[in-house]
């Protein structure tokens, strides 16, 4: 039997490392891209230089460890950091749509990977929080709705939307694939209970022909000679036994299949001499 396959590498990596990558490339991309001088960006951090950043890294992390466990709370705690690191509390400036990277990828997972109330909590929760900071905005206009521009911050919303329904796309795929299996599985079953059933029919009606030979040779040789007859009548009692036992195998396999637990059965090919030759005493080559 051939190893299972391992999964790709991809799907090895935890959700957790996901979403710290995420805060990591959202958090150091501007500053790196400026030389160092994140004020120059208009979503870097303009509070409090490093020692906020990575105040705020760590309350980042604690929601990236939190997004298989707590879901909502992931999602909270990476919504305080983001918006703490982007000065986005205080309303002057609009949230790129960068800042929200972790986010969107822990957004993304956990609409993948969790119960649908879950992932409309965490969908609901996001999209509150963006329309009340684009609310929030001095002068801003919602360019989705409007039609005038498309601010940061409405690209924000927008890119939320779509790691919902990215991660949406994903849970579908995985429930299709599941009740393929599952499918595939039941007709495994069927076909192995089909099996059986021809088997058991074989085995009856074999056992029955031998029976019915046995039984024709006794009546005929019972007054005449009857030790041939009492022969015949032992070999009729011999099939009559292996054919229960082989019912009974039979039985014992469909219980297991519907997962009913039962005393094991030895099988083998012991007997299957003696079957020969009852076979053959039978008239039968």
């Amino acid at each position: 039997m051939s190893p299972t396959p391992s999964p790709p590498l991809l799907r090895r990596v935890p959700p957790e490392v996901w979403v710290g990558l995420a805060w990591c490339v959202a958090a150091g991309y501007p500053a790196v891209r400026l030389g160092g001088d994140a004020s120059q960006h208009p979503g870097a951090a303009a509070h409090g230089g490093w020692a906020f950043t990575l105040a705020d890294t760590v309350v980042a992390f604690a929601g990236a460890a939190l997004v298989r466990r707590l879901p909502v709370l992931s999602v909270v705690l990476l919504l305080i950091a983001a918006f703490t690191e982007t000065d986005g509390w205080a309303g002057g400036a609009q949230v790129p749509p960068g800042a929200l990277l972790a986010v969107d990828v822990a957004l993304c997972l956990i609409t993948a990977t969790r119960p649908r109330c879950t992932s409309r909590a965490a969908f609901t929760l996001v999209m509150a929080l963006l329309v009340a900071h684009i609310g929030m905005v001095h002068g801003n206009t919602v360019g989705i709705f409007t039609g005038t521009h498309i601010g940061s911050a409405d690209g924000a919303a927008l890119l939320a939307l779509v790691a919902w329904l990215v991660g949406r796309s994903g849970r579908q795929n995985r429930e299709h694939a599941a009740a393929l299996g599952a499918r595939a599985a039941e007709e495994a079953v069927t076909a192995e209970r089909l099996r059986i059933a021809r088997e058991m029919h074989d085995t009856v009606a074999h056992s029955l022909g031998i029976v019915a030979l046995q039984a024709g040779a006794a009546r005929r040789v019972i007054d005449r000679r009857p030790e041939r007859a009492k022969q015949a009548l032992g070999e009729i009692e011999a099939a009559g036994r292996d054919t229960l036992a082989a019912l009974r195998r039979m039985l014992v396999a469909l219980r297991e299949a519907d997962g009913e637990a039962s005393a094991p059965v030895p099988q083998g090919l012991a007997d299957l001499d003696r079957l020969a030759g009852a076979t053959t005493a039978a008239g039968v080559r």
